[in-house]
Order: structure tokens, then sequence, then C-alpha cells
């Protein structure tokens, strides 16, 4: 939203520099409305107020904002203060239990993932616990005396 200042200036100015100088102009008339200009920009802003007439309404529509603005009413609420900050905590409580139950549901999730991946995994052969003859009935023999791969001297 643009200031009444800026209209009457003409729509976006293109040099960026303009567009400072319009802001520093506005900062230094709100801060001479409020007394905290050196002596130097006080004599400055005066000087504006008495040669540019859109300045000196810029002004007047300020000191007219300045005068107003104590005497707006503050809406009243239909909600008390205390009812207003237990609604707050009471939402904020109810969003950490859903979190939570959320985090608990992943946990269990993922505890029957790992179990039913693990239980597969040793029913189906993928981390043998005995060694199987593939359903003959040949007995199964282990060379105690004689090794069944021949290991070289070097490694005796």
């Amino acid at each position: 939203m643009m200031s009444n200042f800026e209209h009457k200036q003409g729509l976006f100015p293109t040099d960026s520099s303009d567009m400072d100088n319009q802001f520093e102009r506005f900062e230094l008339l709100s801060a001479y409305m409020d007394g905290e200009l050196t002596a130097g920009e006080r004599k400055q802003v005066q000087q504006w107020l008495d040669s540019d007439p859109e300045f000196h309404e810029l002004y007047k529509q300020l000191l007219r904002v300045q005068r107003e603005t104590p005497t707006l009413k503050v809406p009243e609420s239909s909600i008390s203060v205390d009812d207003l900050s237990q609604g707050v905590f009471d939402t904020i409580d109810r969003q950490d239990g859903r979190k939570r139950g959320l985090i608990a549901s992943a946990l269990g999730i993922a505890a029957v993932i790992v179990g039913s991946i693990t239980h597969i995994s040793l029913q189906d052969g993928l981390f043998p616990r005995y060694a199987r003859t593939n359903g003959d009935n040949q007995a199964l023999t282990i060379a105690l005396n004689r090794p069944a791969v021949e290991i070289p001297p070097t490694l005796r």
C-alpha cells in the first residue's frame, strides 16, 4: 500500500535513489513529529514544510493520524483472557498427544516389519542354522582326518 505522498510523487519511481530519498524524507518527518531530530535535521524538515506543499500536506495527514490514534476504541473480546489461554494450552496438549500417538504407531509398525523380515529370513535359509541334504536320505559325512579341500603348504 502506498502513502498519499508516494501517489502524488508519481507511481513507482524508476530511480531507486528517488525512492530512497522519499523514504528518507518520510522518516525524517516522522522523527520530526516525535521530537527526535538534531537541530540541523529539524531545520531541513522545516525548510521542506515551507517550500513543498505536498510534503506539508503529508505532515498534516500524519498529525491527524497521530492525534486520532489514542482515541480509537479497542474492541471488547467475547472470550475472557483465562478462557483464551486455557484453550490455547488445550490445543497444544492435543497436538502433543497426537504426535506421541504417531510416534508410538510408527515404532510398532517398524517392530512388526523387522520381526517379519527376521522370521522369513531365518525360515527361508538366508541364515541357515544347520546343514541340509536336499531331501536325500544320505548321511552327512564330515572329514576329520583329511580336509575336503587341499590346503597349500604355505598356509599350514
